[in-house]
């Protein structure tokens, strides 16, 4: 992703804005509150006990390895969940391809996900996995508080020369992913800032295979988000500036939003969707990419859009310490938690659209 970004931002350099001064402490500021020492938790998903959250440690693209734990927002304390310690043992009925019977295990390094209820009612937790392999790993989980575990239940492989972005699940067991890039093309990033497609989304069926949803052809498929119903997918193209409803019965976009730059998104304690979305110049960016272990102060700004009216507003902004450049913020006991793919931190703050 590095390597791909500097080609893009040679492109771009004219009128770039100045870094901002780096984020040297782990104190709050106002109502923002950091928990540190943890590894790039670019995605963060909500479990159903309103306490608990599912955190991906960003592997950086293949760059590096990442892994899955446990947040208890209460106490604010983090439990590895995958790898898992000592090893695993397979067992269970395997959801995914036929040929994907071992685990990741220590190779996992995550990307976006995707947690869901499954029509038999169990939970189903979707990991993009830039490791060894490129592929949706697919877990079950069992919710029990600070006794939550994960189980492999097999992966999902990526079409040919793929390099994924994010993912979401049917509760009938069909996958949705953002073909973000073709890796067998250096200039892939160069032309997607240009607007020339770069990927699209794509749809697994267990029977049928995987096939392409050839109308969402975008300049950087990002960010994917489902609806209850699980009619229409919510697609955040970057590149396009654009995010894009693309109904599921036929695989046709139905409606465009002009949100730019959305990385990740999440249903809303408000009932709208979360657009997590980037305010920062190019300079800024390539600073970011260039110390992935610290934390990013770009700006960035989350987008409530109501997907019925098609309105949407800004309801936070922010830029600097303790943290910006978040990826994802996603509601959970009454604060909305905010990660990064980069840095060593999340933080939170009280829901902003909560009623009094």
């Amino acid at each position: 992703m590095t390597r791909f970004f500097a080609l893009a931002t040679a492109v771009l350099a004219a009128g770039c804005s100045s870094p901002l001064p780096p984020i040297t402490d782990c104190e709050p500021r106002g109502e923002i509150r950091p928990v540190c020492d943890m590894r790039t938790p670019e995605d963060i998903a909500a479990l159903p006990d309103d306490r608990h959250l599912l955190l991906a440690h960003f592997g950086h693209m293949g760059e590096a390895l990442g892994s899955i734990s446990l947040f208890d927002t209460r106490i604010e304390t983090l439990t590895p969940l995958y790898p898992v310690p000592g090893g695993e043992d397979v067992t269970g009925e395997l959801w995914g391809d036929a040929g994907c019977t071992e685990p990741p295990g220590d190779s996992i390094g995550p990307h976006g996900t995707h947690l869901h209820q499954l029509d038999d009612g169990s939970w189903r937790y979707l990991v993009v996995n830039h490791g060894q392999r490129e592929a949706v790993e697919l877990f079950e989980v069992f919710p029990a508080g600070a006794d939550t575990r994960l189980a492999w239940r097999g992966c999902v492989m990526a079409a040919e020369d793929t390099l994924m972005n994010d993912v979401v699940g049917l509760n009938n067991g069909d996958i949705v992913y953002s073909r973000m890039f073709r890796p067998s093309d250096s200039l892939n990033m160069v032309k997607s800032v240009f607007g020339i497609p770069s990927g699209e989304l794509w749809r697994w069926n267990r029977e049928a295979g995987l096939s392409p949803l050839e109308a969402t052809a975008a300049a950087q498929p990002n960010g994917l988000e489902i609806d209850a119903e699980n009619r229409y997918v919510y697609a955040n193209m970057y590149m396009e500036q654009e995010v894009w409803q693309v109904r599921l019965s036929d695989g046709e976009v139905t409606a465009r939003y002009d949100i730019p730059n959305s990385d990740n998104s999440a249903w809303g304690s408000d009932g709208r969707l979360w657009l997590t979305t980037h305010d920062m110049g190019v300079r800024e960016i390539l600073s970011c990419f260039d110390h992935p272990y610290e934390p990013c102060p770009g700006g960035f700004v989350i987008v409530a859009l109501d997907t019925q009216t098609g309105e949407h507003e800004e309801v936070f902004r922010h830029e600097g310490a303790p943290m910006g450049a978040a990826t994802v913020a996603v509601p959970q006991a009454g604060r909305v938690y905010m990660g990064s793919f980069v840095g060593d931190r999340l933080i939170s703050v009280p829901d902003f659209t909560a009623q009094p």
